[in-house]
């Protein structure tokens, strides 16, 4: 990847991820479902600002501020990064989930 701009939205899924196992389920899938709207909003945006070609040049940004919005490819990669990581997550809390209820069924109820 080119730019760091592209790790911000997947490290903020990962974090919002990780957070929201300490509250309740529909936190969690929320989160998710937010999380890839997002994702999907902002490589639309990318696909849909993508008016030129880009050359390598382009990619090489003098300062920090100089890629911002002005290359539409850096939405496009945070959108398709971010939307990755949440099915990734996905994948991993159905498992996680499932494994809690099984894990949950099988232990002994408490004695009165």
């Amino acid at each position: 990847m080119g730019s760091g701009y592209a790790w911000i939205l997947p490290t903020a899924i990962g974090a919002g991820w990780l957070l929201s196992w300490w509250r309740t389920r529909r936190i969690r899938w929320g989160l998710l479902s937010a999380a890839t709207v997002v994702s999907v909003l902002c490589a639309a945006f990318g696909i849909r600002t993508y008016g030129r070609p880009v050359s390598p040049e382009d990619l090489h940004c003098s300062s920090a501020f100089a890629c911002v919005g002005r290359h539409p490819v850096y939405w496009i990669m945070t959108g398709m990064t971010g939307f990755g990581c949440c099915l990734v997550l996905l994948l991993v809390t159905a498992v996680a989930e499932i494994v809690i209820r099984l894990d949950d069924r099988a232990s002994p109820e408490s004695p009165r």
